[in-house]
């Protein structure tokens, strides 16, 4: 094999870069969003100043989520795997795909917990007085916007430890085909995620506004969201079936 394990070392650093560095980014925008409304917010209402500070490094710690994602699966890439030297193009794919799928996979759900908790922050702001339910919907819509992180996060695992090594004495056509069926994966789900992870937390975000506004419909805001959410991700889930079917279908 040309290069021998070497081979599979490039690959993996490579994904590993990939992955933390779009999840640092995204990650970071969006904790920063919640931190901004959260500092607009005790400016409007000091009274509400610990209030508003506790949400706010809740919900920056909640859309740290997806970001630590790509941080566990960047250190697994760089010393969690057998750099095998008959791994092939197979492996050598399948760690680049892996770094795709986390490191896109956090775009979405990050911008999505980040706007979920300015609007909280916001929210609290204008009603203190009900902090407590506009704070556990910010961390419902977070949670919530960030399933397909997680479902990225499946992905990559998989990608990193279930595909077998490139068979030997294989045609140059099939090592085109599976190599690049992982790459789509790795593509399919990053790029899967991010409408949902985004949507749901701008979903998320306005019921927190709503219930600042007109806290004695807390329940038809919360069932509203609840649904929107549930449509919303079920885009993801397309992308999690054809990422299913390119690691493991493609022949």
């Amino acid at each position: 094999m040309i290069w021998g394990s070497e081979l599979a070392k490039i690959s993996a650093y490579l994904g590993a870069g990939i992955c933390v560095g779009i999840g640092a980014v995204t990650t970071g925008i969006g904790s920063g969003i919640i931190a901004g409304e959260g500092s607009f917010g005790v400016v409007k209402q000091p009274k509400a100043q610990e209030q508003i500070f506790r949400t706010m490094l809740i919900g920056q710690a909640a859309a740290q989520t997806a970001g630590i994602f790509a941080l566990v699966i960047s250190m697994l890439l760089i010393y969690g795997i057998p750099y095998d030297a008959a791994g092939g193009w197979f492996k050598a794919a399948a760690y680049i795909a892996a770094g795709l799928a986390m490191g896109l996979g956090s775009v979405g759900p990050s911008l999505g917990a980040g706007y979920a908790g300015s609007q909280a922050c916001k929210s609290i702001a204008r009603m203190p007085k009900y902090g407590n339910s506009i704070m556990g919907n910010m961390l419902i819509g977070q949670a919530l916007a960030q399933t397909s992180a997680i479902f990225a996060l499946v992905v990559a695992f998989l990608l990193m430890y279930s595909v077998p090594n490139q068979p030997d004495n294989i045609v140059t056509g099939r090592i085109i085909i599976k190599s690049l069926a992982f790459i789509g994966a790795g593509l399919a789900i990053g790029f899967g995620t991010l409408g949902p992870g985004t949507g749901i937390g701008f979903v998320a975000g306005k019921a927190s506004d709503m219930m600042g506004r007109y806290p004695n419909e807390k329940s038809k805001i919360m069932r509203t969201m609840f649904l929107g959410a549930a449509v919303s991700e079920s885009t993801a889930i397309y992308s999690l079936v054809i990422a299913f079917l390119l690691i493991f279908a493609v022949k």
